[in-house]
C-alpha cells in the first residue's frame, strides 16, 4: 500500500512539473516562417527585423521572434507586447498589437499604408501583404524597411 502511494505521489509530481514546464514557455505556438531573408545571423530566435531608420524622429525597430512575439524598440513601444502570424498560402503578415484606441485612428486609410491590407480594431490586428519581395511595411505613418539593421535602443517596455 504504501509504495502504490509513493508510485502515485511520484506521478503526480512528474505531471506538475512538466506543467510548470510548459507553462515557462508562455504556450507560444509555432508560427510558419517569413519568406525572404531571415533575422540576423548573430541572433537565431529573430524571424525577421523591420526599421524605420531615425530622421524627424529616432529609429524605430520592429523585431519577429519565431516563437510569435513582436517587440517594438525605439518607438511605438506602446504596441508592445505584441504576437505574428504568417500565412504562406496567402502571403499575409499579421500583427498582434497591445490594445490601443489609436490602433484604427492611425491606420484607418489602409491606402496610406505600404503593404496593408485590412486592420481589425477590434483584435487590434493589422494584416499585411508580404512576400520574399517585399521591402517595407506602413505603420502608423511610418515606413518600416526590412533587412536594414536595427538600431534602435531597446527599451524597457
Amino acid at each position: 500500500m504504501q509504495m502504490k502511494t509513493i508510485r502515485l505521489a511520484s506521478f503526480f509530481a512528474c505531471a506538475t512539473l512538466l506543467v510548470a514546464c510548459a507553462g515557462i514557455q508562455g504556450g507560444a505556438k509555432p508560427v510558419s516562417a517569413m519568406p525572404g531573408a531571415a533575422g540576423p545571423a548573430s541572433k537565431p530566435e529573430v524571424a525577421a527585423t523591420w526599421y524605420n531608420p531615425p530622421g524627424e524622429f529616432g529609429g524605430i525597430c520592429l523585431t519577429q521572434f519565431k516563437d510569435g512575439r513582436v517587440r517594438f524598440d525605439g518607438g511605438f513601444t506602446f504596441f508592445n507586447p505584441g504576437s505574428w502570424t504568417y500565412d504562406a498560402a496567402k502571403s499575409e503578415l499579421s500583427l498582434t498589437l497591445h490594445p490601443t484606441t489609436t490602433l484604427a485612428e492611425g491606420h484607418g486609410d489602409v491606402s496610406l499604408h505600404q503593404n496593408l491590407l485590412r486592420l481589425d480594431a477590434a483584435k487590434n490586428i493589422l494584416v499585411y501583404r508580404v512576400n520574399a519581395a517585399t521591402k517595407s511595411i506602413g505603420i502608423g505613418g511610418f515606413v518600416f524597411y526590412r533587412d536594414l539593421p536595427c538600431v534602435a535602443a531597446k527599451s524597457s517596455s
